[in-house]
């Protein structure tokens, strides 16, 4: 075993004081360089919102239009569609046999994980944008 190690250590000195040692050409380390510039530059890792700004203005002015419109619509109409369906007659008690009654050791928990919640989603979102950047 030591004797096949040998030969095969003789064997590779042999190859590598016949081999020439390459030298990079004068501009290689330019080369990478602009290399790495360019795969940097690149927009693979550019952030794109999923619903772009003129879309939110859309969606802002139609809630405003609708809210504007509720508010200041016109109330003088006195027969509306609900009034001719006559669901005023309809008794609607759908939660009259359900009582919710929570302990306090619920109450604590979901007021501890709301105050988790609100304190991780910031930090969650920080940590994330910055990773994005670089």
């Amino acid at each position: 075993m030591k004797e096949d190690n040998k030969k095969i250590e003789e064997f590779i000195d042999k190859i590598m004081s016949e081999d020439v040692l390459e030298q990079p050409s004068l501009d290689f380390t330019t080369n990478v360089m602009s290399q790495v510039e360019a795969i940097s530059n690149s927009d693979a890792t550019v952030y794109k919102p999923l619903i772009s700004k003129p879309v939110w203005f859309i969606i802002l002015g139609s809630f405003m239009a609708l809210i504007g419109y509720v508010i200041l619509g016109n109330a003088e109409t006195t027969a509306s569609w609900t009034d001719r369906l006559e669901l005023s007659e309809i008794p609607i008690n759908l939660f009259e046999n359900i009582s919710f009654e929570f302990s306090s050791t619920f109450m604590y928990a979901v007021v501890f994980l709301a105050v988790m919640v609100s304190i991780q989603v910031p930090i969650l979102k920080f940590y994330f944008q910055k990773r994005i950047t670089f």
